[in-house]
């Protein structure tokens, strides 16, 4: 029979039990005691006299008296009474001498060298000896542990974990911790970035790990996941959004600032970081890819073959028998996680992501449209339905379809944007018109944004005295691109202009160009 604390109320029924005249085995029975633990209490309670004249509280009081023998040895506690001090000052630290406190565990790691204690007390007698003298200087404050059926939840965190070699600069290393709530079967996947692809791609390879997905996700407010955090109505990143609506899952957001909502994950991104110096250390020439295999190995292997303390079951043997089969089936189809951005159609109907440029029907110039970009295809929406969808392909800059450009009969026709370029250029002379007419006859409104930029170097430039000249070497050259315009500009504000010395009987002969004009 394992040990079992007494209570006053337990001695209350013992000795209510006895006056009623049941026997010690009925009252052992009744009250799941053994017997020869009611023998010893019933005699101690018979020794105490008669307790009839006090009131109740005064029967408790005496009663109370009973349980202060009811102490289990400790040997291997009264080990660790010598050290106390040592305990103390290890946790706390000493400013005056330069020594920073350390966490118990540290602590209990030197005494276990200092003294020999290895096999002799264990981590959790040492635990107990600085929780019951209350050796961490404050006493620690209580948590409500929110415990959760099979399959219902995990909590997934981030934690800066190290850093790393990544081309020619060092960058910072981060963990993705995932935890089922249930089991406590831990994932960890190490990478170089938190934005809302690389979290929602960790988020669907904890999935495809685990072979399931739970009813929900409890996360806290970083933007990869919650753009707008709120109590009652938070809002989603369209990215996990889109995720959760894959895989049926709901996203139960933490509140701000409120790490215990989520602090089955929260404790164990320390232990993620701490697997990373390790594996780091042991496989300084692994692969981030390399690593992340080691590291679901380990969260399998080894962290899910301990007991838990809490569970008192290893995770691995939890997940297999009860959560998994608990988790929801994953869809056929794999998730890919795509970046969403707003953009605006140009004039010369194209929108623009990065240095990539996307085509549209005309109708759509002015518009704000949604663009749904992964590496394969970028999807083009407009007040959530479909426009278009092109394939990407690598080293390509433009993508249209050629309906969505007809070719005019008349390349200039009225009411074109080419014609309103071309117009806008004759407002500088004769030779801007011509030269943007030049660049938006190769192909129509397709050079509408090359020219569109240029016609904004002429504006500049339009009080220079050589304007006319930089614009017909421009169009003898088919120098069309507006950076190039603007560095004919430059060379031509900087030319020198060569002075000849003119004698005074020179000056004299020197006449201004009317006298030549004549009436």
């Amino acid at each position: 029979m394992g040990y079992r604390s007494m209570t006053v109320e337990t001695l209350v029924a013992i000795r209510r039990r006895a006056l009623e005249g049941q026997s010690r085995r009925d009252i052992a029975k009744g009250l799941g005691l053994d017997k020869k633990t009611v023998n010893a209490y019933a005699a101690k309670i018979a020794a105490l006299g008669n307790l009839e004249a006090l009131s109740f509280e005064g029967i408790l009081e005496a009663l109370k008296s009973l349980i202060a023998e009811n102490q289990k040895p400790k040997p291997k506690s009264e080990l660790l009474e010598p050290l106390a001090t040592e305990i103390s000052a290890l946790i706390k630290g000493d400013r005056s001498a330069g020594k920073d406190g350390m966490k118990p565990k540290t602590a209990w790691e030197v005494l276990r060298v200092r003294h020999g204690l290895a096999g002799v007390v264990s981590y959790e007698t040492f635990k107990r000896f600085v929780r019951d003298r209350c050796l961490l200087g404050t006493m620690p404050r209580r948590a409500i542990r929110i415990e959760t059926e099979p399959g219902a939840e995990v909590q997934v965190d981030y934690g800066k974990v190290g850093m790393r070699a990544h081309g020619a600069k060092r960058r910072a290393v981060h963990a993705f911790c995932g935890l089922l709530s249930c089991s406590r079967q831990p994932f960890i996947q190490f990478g170089f970035s938190q934005d809302e692809v690389a979290f929602a791609q960790a988020v669907s390879d904890m999935f495809q790990a685990y072979g399931g997905s739970p009813r929900r996700i409890n996360l806290d407010n970083l933007k990869a996941g919650v753009i707008t955090p709120s109590t009652y109505d938070p809002t989603l990143n369209r990215t996990f959004a889109e995720l959760c609506e894959h895989y049926g899952v709901i996203a139960d957001p933490a509140r701000v600032a409120s790490p215990k909502d989520k602090g089955k994950v929260e404790r164990f991104v320390q232990v993620a970081r701490e697997l990373y110096k390790k594996l780091d250390a042991l496989y300084p020439e692994a692969s981030l890819d390399e690593l992340n295999r080691l590291a679901w190995a380990w969260c399998r292997d080894d962290y899910g073959r301990r007991v838990h303390g809490t569970t008192g079951l290893a995770p691995a043997e939890l997940f297999e028998e009860e959560e998994r089969p608990a988790l929801r089936p994953l869809p056929p189809e794999p998730f890919v996680a795509a970046r969403w951005c707003r953009a605006k159609v140009a004039p010369d109907q194209f929108v623009q992501h990065g240095r990539i440029y996307y085509g549209l029907p005309g109708r759509y110039i002015g518009k704000t449209v949604e663009l749904r970009i992964t590496p394969s295809t970028v999807t083009i929406y407009f007040e959530y339905r479909l426009v278009r969808q092109y394939a990407v392909a690598a080293g390509k800059r433009r993508y249209y379809l050629p309906d969505d450009f007809p070719a005019y009969a008349e390349p200039f026709a009225p009411g074109s944007y080419a014609a309103f370029l071309a117009a806008q250029g004759a407002r500088y002379g004769e030779q801007a018109e011509a030269y943007l007419k030049a660049i938006l006859a190769d192909g129509g409104n397709l050079s509408a944004r090359r020219a569109r930029g240029c016609l904004n170097v002429i504006h500049e430039y339009a009080s220079s005295p050589g304007l006319s000249h930089v614009l017909g070497e421009a169009l003898v050259r088919r120098v069309y691109r507006p950076e190039a315009l603007r560095a004919r500009f430059e060379d031509e504000r900087h030319q020198g202009i060569i002075q000849f010395p003119v004698s005074e009987l020179g000056s004299r002969m020197a006449r201004e160009a009317g006298y030549y004009a004549g009436p």
